[in-house]
């Protein structure tokens, strides 16, 4: 293997620019993907230099190495997302021409748990939901929780999509919305009464005071002027960030003893979907899914439901005293 020579590091830097680059404009990667994968990029350029190796000539066995040198306590999940940024570097330097092979797709893909989301039950989703219509009466900072969190659920939003929502990409006559998910996909989704009602009262009441309270500020800040099409606001009427509204969801739910996070409710949405008689291509395409086998985990059922059609549909499921 060629070792690296003194001055390299720079070559490193260079490298990982335009990497970056191909991440963004190629690949089309999510912001959080590409700062994860441009992360353990780093990460083994540094131990490259560091073993006085080259990353165009290093073997398989090599890579083996230096995964088995990270942290031992990392779980099964976090070593596959590294196996993914590494299967995703070695794509680029092949395209690139500094490697003629990707050593990274012959990695030993860790065992997975097999991964079941966690879905609330509809009186969980309602308690969650009344208790901030309850608290929207002293603070109207509720109100805009409440439909900021019946928009999550009744239709099936991401936390990001929900952060991310404009004023100008809801349909008040057709009640629906234009969401743009991962890697900026675009997808239209439908508002039921319950949350259309609450998005109306809020876009009529609530918003235009939080939006006053931007243009009163004497300095506004970039962020601030990017707000005016946002559809939901902070107090002074900045655009809301992705960690108050988790703050304010679980300052909820622990006050109500439920042990849940954002995303609960998107995963109940599917889940009370496909209860409700849903196929599950219907469900992938509400939901946004690029590939059906990521919807397909909402499919599972649990002892309660197997036991209930057990009991409905075979006829010797209970027993009979006069035989």
């Amino acid at each position: 293997m060629k070792a690296r020579t003194e001055g390299e590091s720079g070559l490193d830097a260079e490298l990982l620019r335009n990497y970056e680059d191909y991440l963004e404009n190629e690949a089309q990667l999510s912001k959080g993907t590409r700062e994860v994968y441009l992360r353990e990029a780093g990460f083994l350029l540094s131990h490259l230099r560091s073993a006085g190796l080259d990353i165009s000539t290093i073997s398989l066995a090599d890579l083996d190495s230096y995964l088995q040198n990270r942290d031992a306590s990392l779980d099964a999940r976090t070593v596959s997302r590294i196996n993914s940024s590494l299967r995703s570097l070695f794509t680029y330097l092949v395209k690139d021409g500094i490697r003629k092979d990707n050593i990274a797709l012959l990695l030993e893909k860790p065992k997975m748990d097999e991964y079941l989301p966690h879905a609330l039950s509809i009186d969980e989703v309602d308690s969650i939901l009344d208790e901030m219509k309850r608290q929207a009466d002293e603070d109207i900072l509720f109100v805009r929780d409440y439909t900021f969190f019946e928009l999550i659920y009744s239709c099936g939003l991401r936390i990001s999509e929900a952060v991310n929502l404009k004023v100008s990409s809801y349909n008040r006559d057709e009640r629906t919305l234009i969401v743009f998910g991962k890697r900026s996909k675009e997808r239209l989704v439908f508002v039921g009464q319950i949350a259309s009602d609450a998005l109306d009262r809020y876009l009529a009441e609530v918003r235009p005071v939080l939006a006053s309270a931007n243009r009163r500020r004497a300095r506004r800040t970039a962020k601030d002027r990017d707000s005016t099409d946002a559809m939901f606001l902070g107090r002074r009427g900045e655009s809301l960030t992705r960690q108050a509204m988790h703050k304010r969801y679980h300052r909820i739910v622990e006050s109500l003893g439920i042990d849940a996070t954002v995303h609960a409710l998107r995963h109940s949405y599917a889940t009370h979907l496909l209860k409700g008689g849903a196929n599950i291509r219907q469900v992938q395409m509400l939901l946004g899914h690029a590939d059906i086998k990521t919807t397909q985990i909402y499919t599972h059922l649990d002892t309660d439901d197997l036991l209930a059609t057990f009991d409905k549909y075979f006829p010797l499921s209970k027993y009979d005293a006069s035989r």
